[in-house]
């Protein structure tokens, strides 16, 4: 094996990655490396849970941004540098701060209210933008889009039924963010992350879990707790932003739908619409395509997106109500709305071509999401993971 390694696998490798920088979709070479390890690799995906557990509806909801967010993030790109830097194909560590600033006033201007005070770069002359009187000492949920959205899908969730809700942010202080808003809309809530104990998170969340147990949300890190934890006392998980690993996501939004499990499950992945988010999403879609064509074979590789597209990070798309599903370039849809069903058998690990997509929401499952809609939802793509089963609710 050692040495026809160089032959059969070594070569082919080094060909696609070459093919990878210049042009996603041209990796005829994938079936070369694919057999040899098909024979002596194992591989489980979460296809095998659908014999054993309730229907899950996973929904990516494309948000606008509220008329401060735009103002601030095009003021933003005209005044950073590190835009002029990425476009000349350099990354430093201003670019990756340009990005982190970015992806904060996706979720909620507040998170950069102190850049705007101290007129850091990018946020000169910003503080003028915010209402009279704005205070970051509560939460203003109609000053993001997303926040807004969010706020609609508790309200509703709360009053309609007696489900629960997992939160999940990469940052602490959009945690923070979903505090004050439970605490002036008065929910129960737990909150974990890096600064609480192992004992003690097994405590709160068994505490969660319980069906006699007050709280209605559970707020969890990514980083601290997107592997392990069972939160099977929730059937609703909201990831209120992406990561740039695809594994990561997937790992935070398992914690509901797992054994144990007797409700639908419903998964919201929040995006703000024609921005940076929207960018991380399709860098997911596009690694998750590349593992797709090495390990399952799957050939419809040109319909994924090109690395030149994905540079264009910082660019700003006020005009669509979805970037990534104008770059999927949509055989089954006209005019934004979609006129043919996804294929049958597909479900929410095809490729998001094969999911329905709703540019308005006739044709979505979830009441919950309907009821949100008109807050600021612009696109959705939805499917479930598989036809639900007799005796499963």
């Amino acid at each position: 094996v050692a040495e026809s390694f160089p032959c059969l696998l070594s070569m082919p490798l080094v060909w696609c990655c070459s093919a990878v920088e210049n042009a996603v979709g041209s990796l005829r070479k994938a079936s070369d490396f694919h057999f040899p390890p098909c024979r002596c690799l194992i591989r489980r995906t979460s296809d095998i849970l659908s014999k054993y557990l309730p229907v899950k509806i996973e929904q990516v909801v494309c948000c606008r941004l509220t008329p401060l967010q735009a103002e601030l993030y095009k003021n933003f790109l005209k005044q950073a540098k590190p835009v002029e830097e990425l476009k000349e194909g350099k990354i430093n560590v201003s670019s990756l701060s340009s990005i982190t600033s970015l992806k904060k006033l996706c979720n909620h201007p507040a998170l950069i209210y102190d850049k705007c005070v101290e007129e850091e770069e990018g946020f000169m002359g910003a503080l003028d933008l915010f209402p009279a009187g704005y205070s970051t000492k509560s939460v203003e949920p109609q000053l993001s889009g997303k926040m807004l959205v969010l706020d609609y899908i508790l309200a509703v969730t709360k009053s309609t039924s007696n489900d629960k809700v997992v939160l999940v942010s990469n940052y602490t202080q959009t945690l923070d963010l979903f505090e004050k808003l439970c605490r002036n809309r008065r929910y129960l809530y737990v909150r974990l992350d890096g600064t609480m104990s192992i004992k003690k998170r097994a405590k709160v969340v068994e505490r969660f879990n319980s069906p006699s147990s007050p709280e209605f949300i559970f707020m969890l890190s990514s980083k601290a707790g997107g592997c392990g934890l069972n939160l099977i006392g929730a059937n609703r998980l909201v990831m209120f932003d992406p990561d740039w690993n695809p594994a990561n996501d997937e790992q935070a939004m398992a914690r509901v739908w797992r054994d144990g499990q007797k409700k639908t499950c419903y998964i919201y992945r929040l995006l703000s619409t024609g921005t940076i988010e929207e960018k991380i999403f399709q860098r997911q879609t596009h690694k998750k395509a590349l593992s797709s064509c090495v390990v399952d074979e799957e050939q419809d590789v040109e319909r994924h997106f090109s690395l030149g597209e994905l540079k264009e990070l910082f660019a700003l798309n006020e005009t669509t109500t979805s970037d990534t599903h104008d770059k999927i370039k949509c055989r089954r849809c006209v005019n934004g709305h979609q006129v043919r069903p996804p294929p049958e058998g597909s479900d929410c690990t095809s490729d998001l071509s094969q999911w329905n997509h709703s540019a308005d929401k006739r044709g979505l499952q979830d009441s919950v999401l309907k009821a949100a809609w008109d807050a600021a939802v612009t696109f959705t793509f939805h499917h479930h993971s598989h036809e639900e089963q007799r005796g499963i609710p």
